[in-house]
């Protein structure tokens, strides 16, 4: 009934400041009658059987929806619900409403792209500011140097280091909530296999490769900085979340394919091995689905070489006119133009328009281009055989 977002977000975070029930159990704010119902000694959050129904799926939509509240209004929305859709996860009362929205492949769609667009732009805000404020840190511990600096010199890097870390303690707290969201919901099997679509699966790849990347990587001691819990910057956690996602995904065909097409190092996972192997951060069942991955990856990695060198030469009426890749589901465009089904869905998802004349758009409006694609399964065929 309510068709504003800005309103529907605000449903979440009345939901949050009246309903849920604080973790020490004292909400002075609130009296407890407004949110218990006494004569069960539950929520009404885990009580209600209307709640049990609805609340989970309708919680998960409203998620992906407040993606165009604005942005610091989106993550601050974004911060109430995943903490409110946590408290029903861990509720056996709730968690055949949370399968209940992998049933609707649309609004699945939609809520996974807004957690993703969520886990993107906060890491990437995260893992820009880090280095920064390590810079300052020590060139303000660097005594001799910072006296020569003059006091607007120093005015600047001060007022620039107390901008990154406010910024980094905003985005710190909702980057931690997602990643946990992440891996509790990808424990069901019917999620984990939605988040393995083509239109997902490749994001989902590419944002912990990053994430990993960052932690891991070669770079990662630029983001080590002096006052990590102040900012809650937790790389362990972080890193103990992200391998437990890589674990969960790491027996899917598409999963580790998708991590060579995206340039995967498999040095890179093995260096995170070395890390969680030495601090006991996996169960042994996490540990050994995670230890199978870089092996996958690099067969994948075989593949793909393999498979581009091979079909390098495709005509140019058989490539994605956005990313100029060779197509597997083409689709026709009403301007005209023709993308691979993927492409234009990944598209539509942040930018519900023709990307090649700024009309609205909706996947409803793209026509499979049958033709063309039976004519690229054949030229694929032939180039097979041919080897």
């Amino acid at each position: 009934m309510v068709r504003n977002y800005n309103l529907r977000a605000m449903l979440g975070d009345t939901l949050y400041e009246v309903f849920l029930p604080s973790a020490d159990g004292a909400r002075n704010d609130v009296p407890e009658s407004v949110y218990m119902d006494a004569s069960v000694g539950q929520s009404y959050m885990l009580a209600d059987p209307q709640a049990q129904e609805t609340l989970a799926p309708s919680l998960l939509l409203l998620y992906g929806e407040v993606e165009h509240t604005g942005y610091y209004d989106k993550m601050a929305h974004r911060a109430r619900i995943s903490s409110i859709i946590k408290y029903l996860w861990e509720s056996t009362e709730h968690r055949p409403a949370f399968r209940r929205i992998t049933q609707n492949r649309e609004s699945f769609i939609k809520f996974a792209n807004g957690i993703m667009n969520e886990t993107n732009t906060l890491i990437a805000t995260v893992m820009q500011k880090l280095p920064e404020i390590r810079e300052a840190q020590n060139r303000m511990k660097n005594h001799e140097e910072w006296g020569r600096l003059s006091e607007e010199q120093q005015k600047q890097i001060t007022d620039r280091l107390e901008e990154n870390e406010r910024e980094v303690k905003h985005a710190l707290p909702l980057c931690n909530k997602t990643l946990k969201m992440f891996g509790y919901l990808n424990t069901d099997k019917d999620i984990r296999n939605l988040f393995l679509l083509d239109e997902l699966c490749p994001r989902l790849v590419q944002m912990l490769l990053h994430v990993l990347t960052k932690l891991v990587g070669s770079r990662g001691l630029e983001l080590k900085v002096d006052n990590p819990d102040e900012l809650e910057f937790k790389p362990k956690i972080m890193l103990q979340d992200l391998c437990r996602i890589f674990s969960l995904f790491a027996s899917a065909e598409n999963f580790p394919f998708e991590c060579a097409k995206s340039g995967c190092d498999p040095a890179l996972m093995q260096a995170a091995l070395k890390t969680v192997r030495r601090i006991h951060l996996l169960s042994k069942k996490e540990l050994e689905a995670f230890e199978s991955l870089p092996a996958l990856v690099e067969e994948a990695l075989r593949n793909v070489a393999s498979e581009e060198a091979l079909l390098q030469d495709a005509p140019d009426e058989f490539k994605d006119e956005i990313l100029d890749t060779l197509m597997e589901d083409p689709v026709l465009l009403p301007s005209g133009h023709v993308v691979d089904r993927s492409t234009i869905a990944q598209h539509v998802l942040n930018d519900p328009t023709d990307p090649f004349n700024r009309n609205p758009l909706t996947l409803e409006d793209v026509q499979p281009a049958t033709e063309l694609k039976q004519r690229i399964l054949a030229w694929i065929a032939e180039k097979r055989q041919g080897v």
